[in-house]
């Protein structure tokens, strides 16, 4: 299964903020919109992502600086890793994993056209392990049967 198989189950709208905000101004917006991230813009470039984790790193290493007084520049994780629709799932998922990143944007044609969550990428699999199940015990099933007669 590839990338897009997953994008086409999970139709989700990719939010983005201006690299010139503040990390208050993303809280609100991700409260707003019930996201977890958001793509950081510079102009029609993406820079960064800002996530749940990203607010509390900040917290805990600023915890003295209000979040209307820190740069979003400051506050998000600056190396985009991204996934494009050709790629497997199962290549998706493990470059998550292995980055321990929970959210992973799609780009194509330079733009990002998705996001993906750790969540989204281990239901899809989990669920073609199952249909995979399913078919090898009716087929064990059907053997047992022809086997009887």
């Amino acid at each position: 299964m590839r990338v897009q198989d997953v994008m086409k189950q999970k139709r989700r709208v990719v939010h983005t903020i201006p690299a010139q905000r503040t990390a208050e101004d993303a809280i609100v917006q991700m409260t707003e919109h019930r996201t977890s991230a958001l793509i950081v813009m510079d102009g029609g470039t993406p820079v960064g992502i800002f996530t749940e984790r990203d607010v509390l790193r900040c917290h805990v290493a600023w915890r003295h600086r209000l979040f209307r007084d820190m740069p979003l520049s400051e506050a998000m994780t600056p190396n985009l890793i991204v996934a494009q629709p050709e790629d497997l799932a199962s290549s998706a998922m493990a470059m998550m994993i292995k980055a321990d990143i929970r959210h992973l944007p799609v780009v194509q044609d330079q733009q990002i056209v998705s996001m993906l969550t750790i969540s989204d990428l281990v239901k899809h699999h989990v669920g073609e392990l199952t249909a995979e199940l399913h078919y090898l015990q009716e087929y064990i099933t059907d053997l047992q049967d022809a086997v009887q007669d």
